[in-house]
């Protein structure tokens, strides 16, 4: 057997081994029957709605709605609902789980969880016809700049943000209308992921009018996040234990890689 052929048939042995543990460990508790799975809507390729369907899906969701299925655990994912909301319905129990939201030491004291899945850097995108552009967030001082709403991006920029800039979230649930902002000069900049903003940007055929600059504003990693008030709180070690093997086993790199194909294909 060729050597790529056999780093394959171990990694595969091991998520397999994995899942079975995590399933009977699951078995045993017997506490968390079913989940209730909720992510955000317009979060490319961190977790979406179908356009066809409205079904959840993107890297999260998929990831885990694989975990849970190998636990032999049926997952419910509800409608679309505004982000806050989401962490509202986690705060009483409605919720279990959040596929994809960004570590905060806030969010920490409040929910568990897992290891990280990827990393996201978050970008300044700004108009086109801005003559001087900003080399780093200080020199975004004086400026009005806006974020989504509820939006987090770690205590080092939210720290920056509260001491230096004036950035306002104006409760929209979709980044078209951000953008939207922002070529109407609503707005001298906007703070938002990357990939995603790249992406809206294509859809509103806006690359004449908008840029993103070349530096992060942040760089974050993304994790399922779980409720405290859910007994499904209890999976929490199983679970990291299996995402951790299905990460090493190259699942969610591909899952990433499809869903870039996909858009790409549009």
């Amino acid at each position: 057997m060729k050597t790529y052929g056999k780093k394959y048939l171990a990694l595969f042995l091991a998520v397999g081994f994995c899942l079975t543990v995590g399933r009977q460990a699951i078995a045993e508790s017997g506490s968390c029957t079913s989940v209730k799975m909720n992510g955000a809507s317009v979060w490319f390729p961190v977790s979406m709605r179908a356009d066809e369907t409205g079904r959840l899906e993107g890297v999260l969701p998929d990831l885990g709605k694989r975990i849970f299925k190998a636990f032999d655990i049926s997952v419910e994912v509800g409608p679309a609902f505004p982000w806050k909301r989401l962490f509202v319905m986690m705060d009483n129990g409605q919720l279990d789980v959040i596929a994809g939201a960004f570590h905060t030491e806030e969010r920490k004291e409040k929910y568990g969880f897992s290891l990280p899945v990827m990393t996201e850097e978050i970008a300044v995108f700004i108009p086109r016809a801005m003559t001087a552009k900003p080399g780093s967030l200080t020199d975004l001082a004086g400026l009005n700049g806006i974020k989504p709403f509820g939006a987090s991006y770690g205590a080092e920029f939210d720290r920056l943000a509260a001491e230096f800039l004036s950035i306002e979230a104006p409760p929209f649930d979709d980044f078209e209308t951000y953008m939207g902002l922002l070529i109407d000069g609503k707005a001298d900049y906007l703070v938002m992921p990357r990939r995603y903003g790249q992406e809206t940007i294509e859809a509103m055929d806006a690359q004449d009018h908008v840029e993103a600059l070349s530096w992060p504003a942040a760089v974050n990693t993304l994790h399922f996040m779980f409720s405290r008030a859910s007994p499904c709180i209890q999976l929490l070690d199983d679970f990291n234990e299996t995402l951790d093997q299905l990460i090493s086993a190259g699942q969610a790199e591909s899952l990433l890689e499809a869903y870039t194909v996909k858009k790409l294909a549009r």
